[in-house]
């Protein structure tokens, strides 16, 4: 992959960014409406953009690539809560922050960072590796986490979300070799496009709802970005070097794993009252850390996987 693309496409999702800041600046989009249009983001146009993957033809190294891509993604996920909730109990956090810090350091945001820059450095495959993300995702999210968050049962009905509904039913088609006819498939293609530079454009105004110094204040947030931007994408390069899959596919893979901190631990943070502050501060600083440490990561994973 030449980094001239990635360094090129990062520059692209910065000036989305940028474009959404200074729209939340200047109060075009105010919080009601990102709210808004974050909710029409992940639950109408993330469905359209997984379908739109249906067009593709699955062979037999497709399907083993998405099987291990499954297992990789709750391998990872698994791992990494497990191994912080150790930590975190044998230095003593509370309850509430080792929810918060776990949930921090594990969960990455495949759906509104990942999969436009996946979709723009490796194609319609972006596709149906953030599907399987988002499976592994919101299965261990919506139980594991959730009981984290709030001590008990977990919370199962979540996770019919409309991205899961939509991931099976793409995987349902591609299975019998269903298609859309060209006209639907032209409209979910369209509408699924959409993704990309909404996503990108929400997260500037969210960044625009905060004061940019108070983000830099927060020192546990260094750790959070340490560990989430750099040391998990540096160990999961070491675990792709063992398995069989093709170098792009490991490479996608890569850069979804090593995304920043996903919002949606803001969201229940503040929901639920729970280190709202470290949250909001450190999902803030690790996306904006992004910009810089996704490079590093895709030259030390080329370095080791090509």
């Amino acid at each position: 992959m030449s980094m001239q693309l990635v360094f090129s496409q990062v520059l692209i999702i910065l000036i989305y960014v940028v474009i959404g800041f200074c729209a939340g600046k200047v109060h075009l989009i105010d919080p009601n409406q990102r709210k808004f249009l974050s909710r029409l983001c992940s639950e109408l146009i993330l469905p359209f953009t997984i379908l739109s993957a249906t067009s593709k033809e699955l062979s037999g190294s497709d399907v083993r690539n998405l099987l291990i891509a499954t297992a990789l993604g709750f391998a990872v996920f698994l791992g990494t809560s497990g191994i912080s909730l150790l930590v975190h109990r044998a230095f003593g956090a509370g309850r509430m922050r080792t929810a918060a810090l776990t949930s921090l350091i594990t969960y990455p945001n495949c759906t509104f960072l990942g999969l436009p820059l996946c979709l723009a450095l490796f194609g319609e495959i972006a596709v149906l590796y953030s599907a399987v993300m988002i499976i592994a995702f919101n299965v261990l999210f919506f139980t594991l986490q959730y009981s984290l968050f709030m001590p008990g049962k977990p919370n199962l009905k979540n996770l019919c979300t409309p991205a899961m509904i939509s991931t099976v039913i793409m995987l349902l088609m591609l299975s019998f070799g269903v298609h859309f006819p060209v006209p639907v498939q032209d409209v979910v293609s369209g509408i699924g496009s959409i993704i990309s530079p909404l996503s990108l454009i929400i997260i500037g105004v969210m960044l625009s709802e905060n004061s940019l110094v108070r983000i830099f204040t927060e020192k546990l947030s260094y750790l959070v970005v340490l560990l989430r931007n750099l040391l998990i994408p540096l160990l999961v390069v070491l675990i792709l070097k063992l398995l069989p899959l093709d170098t792009a596919s490991k490479m996608c893979l890569l850069v979804y794993l090593g995304c920043p901190c996903a919002t949606l631990t803001t969201i229940y943070a503040m929901q639920l009252d729970l280190e709202a502050s470290l949250c909001v501060n450190s999902v803030l600083l690790s996306t904006l850390c992004f910009a810089f440490t996704l490079p590093l990561i895709i030259l030390f994973g080329q370095f080791i996987l090509f």
